[in-house]
């Protein structure tokens, strides 16, 4: 079974899927690291101040990775993109996700733009129109812990309060 978690930056996302990971005892593969890893980078942006990822060559060396494991759970912000049997989008109140940033980055380019993707559910709605079995976890006052709860309740099978679609903060 293949997990996989994403959501914009702030969200929770890489401390939550290692836990995650870690307590399931399952593989744990970050896309960004497997990308810096392999060198698939298209070129790097500048303005975002990041490498522009190789997407085409990325799903390759995921499928081969991914496929040495029983279990894996990844992480990305476009792992919406990739190959999964369960999609968790992690979600938080834009009020509380811009003090995030804010402490995360220095630059308002990255800041608005997670912000901005965020409010209008850009990830949800891409994840939405691509997968099946896609939910959300609204993480603003959850410790990782439990927001690591919630996913297992999603694994296990216990949906409905997670259905993708119903977080929206407009």
């Amino acid at each position: 079974m293949i997990v996989s978690i994403t959501g914009v930056a702030g969200t929770g996302k890489t401390v939550v899927s290692k836990l995650l990971a870690k307590e399931l005892k399952w593989k744990f593969i970050k896309l960004d690291n497997l990308a810096k890893r392999k060198k698939l980078f298209l070129f790097y942006d500048k303005e975002r101040r990041t490498h522009v990822v190789d997407m085409k060559r990325l799903k390759k060396e995921f499928n081969k990775e991914s496929r040495k494991y029983d279990n894996v759970v990844t992480e990305s912000l476009y792992s919406h993109l990739f190959p999964s049997d369960i999609l968790i989008v992690l979600r938080c109140n834009p009020k509380i996700l811009e003090k995030r940033l804010k402490r995360k980055y220095s630059w308002s380019t990255k800041i608005k733009e997670n912000l901005e993707a965020e409010m209008i559910n850009l990830i949800t709605e891409e994840a939405m129109e691509i997968k099946k079995r896609v939910y959300e976890i609204e993480t603003t006052h959850k410790t990782p812990k439990q927001t690591v709860k919630s996913i297992r309740e999603v694994i296990n099978g216990k949906t409905a309060k997670y259905k993708a679609g119903r977080i929206n903060w407009l």
